[in-house]
């Protein structure tokens, strides 16, 4: 039985801290980051124009809960739209955000959103790096998820986590140069300080396929909680240890589980830096996206008030949200405890993203 569930940016350098939000979770724990958008404001998140607040609306229409969310406008222009949020430096972190396709999307979704590290005396060392295999030095990549078309006319479709680091699997120059230039592309990586040092090469993003549980489908016009957890691994004597992990829940049910990631060789990289960047190139229409919720913590916390829709009641009757399943999380011992809070710190605004994906290897399918 497969399971159907139906409900880029400019940025600005933030640091962290607890915002006022209703959510009780963000009232009753410590918290990296929180944000329910009730009050009509970003409150330190980074933002394209592209991506704005929704302040009036209706549940299961354009918010989740309460009158504000953020809604973004995907169109063929290939930028996407962004926004996301800077943070201190974490070894582990948990996000879980509310989102609904609008009901006219009839595509995969190519890139979604991303958790990584990039360095604290380069807050761009993660970005403009498509093509390239990572160091370990530069940039703590952690993981993207995007979705493909795993049963026909179900869409965005299945989610999967995508990912680079050192040791991916990459195409060889002699392949990329069946539909790239592998010279001009190890030429940027080496301006990016990630030359080619095994030869010519193209590294696109490695894939990481659901794992857990049952098959999942994202269909639209319906609200999903989408919670991801990235744990970087531990470095010894300056080589990365084979620790790392990544998680991906929907709707409080864990779909994937990956351990034994190393994505750094060098502890001076944490995680701090979490993006919705709906990055889609293929979009020949517009396309809308409304985000509600907020939340970024270090340890697992789950769905908004132990509820979620449960199926297609579209009515804002929420007397038909069904209670939360229990949840398991098979995370080792020694998770970092959860920080004291922090001030955030504002920085001016910088420019766009660089594109940073590309071309999935590891399946049939290519997206470029």
């Amino acid at each position: 039985m497969r399971r159907l569930l139906g409900g880029a940016l400019l940025v600005i350098g933030l640091v962290g801290g607890p915002v006022s939000a209703e959510e009780l979770y963000c009232q009753q724990h410590p918290t990296v980051y929180c944000n329910d958008l009730e009050l009509g404001v970003w409150d330190g998140m980074e933002h394209e124009g592209d991506a704005g607040l929704v302040t009036a609306g209706q549940p299961g229409q354009y918010v989740f809960q309460g009158d504000g969310a953020v809604e973004t406008v995907l169109d063929s222009d290939g930028i996407g739209a962004s926004f996301g949020y800077r943070f201190a430096g974490e070894y582990q972190v948990f996000i879980r955000f509310y989102m609904r396709f609008d009901g006219g999307w009839d595509r995969v979704m190519h890139h979604f959103f991303a958790i990584h590290g990039d360095k604290t005396d380069d807050m761009w060392s993660c970005h403009g790096t498509a093509g390239c295999r990572p160091n370990g030095l530069v940039c703590l990549n952690g993981t993207t998820v995007d979705t493909r078309e795993a049963f026909s006319g179900e869409l965005p479709g299945e989610p999967f986590l995508y990912t680079y680091f050192p040791d991916m699997s990459c195409d060889s120059g002699s392949v990329c140069a069946n539909y790239a230039d592998p010279v001009a592309i190890c030429d940027q990586c080496a301006v990016r300080g990630l030359p080619c040092e095994s030869g010519l090469e193209c590294c696109w993003g490695n894939h990481f396929n659901l794992n857990q549980g049952i098959p999942v489908s994202m269909l639209q016009d319906r609200w999903y909680a989408v919670e991801t957890m990235v744990r970087a691994n531990s470095v010894v004597d300056g080589v990365g240890q084979t620790d790392g992990e990544m998680s991906l829940w929907i709707d409080g049910a864990l779909v994937a589980h990956h351990t034994g990631m190393v994505w750094r060789h060098t502890d001076a990289l944490h995680l701090n830096h979490f993006i919705v960047w709906n990055y889609f190139p293929e979009a020949t229409q517009s396309y809308r996206i409304w985000f509600d919720n907020l939340v970024i913590a270090t340890a697992p916390f789950g769905l908004f008030g132990d509820v979620v829709f449960a199926d297609d009641f579209e009515t804002g009757d929420v007397s038909a949200w069904s209670a939360t399943v229990n949840r398991s999380l098979s995370l080792s011992s020694d998770a970092a405890p959860a920080p004291a809070p922090v001030k955030p710190v504002r920085t001016p605004w910088s420019l766009g993203l660089q594109r940073r994906f590309g071309r999935y290897p590891w399946v049939s399918s290519y997206h470029r």
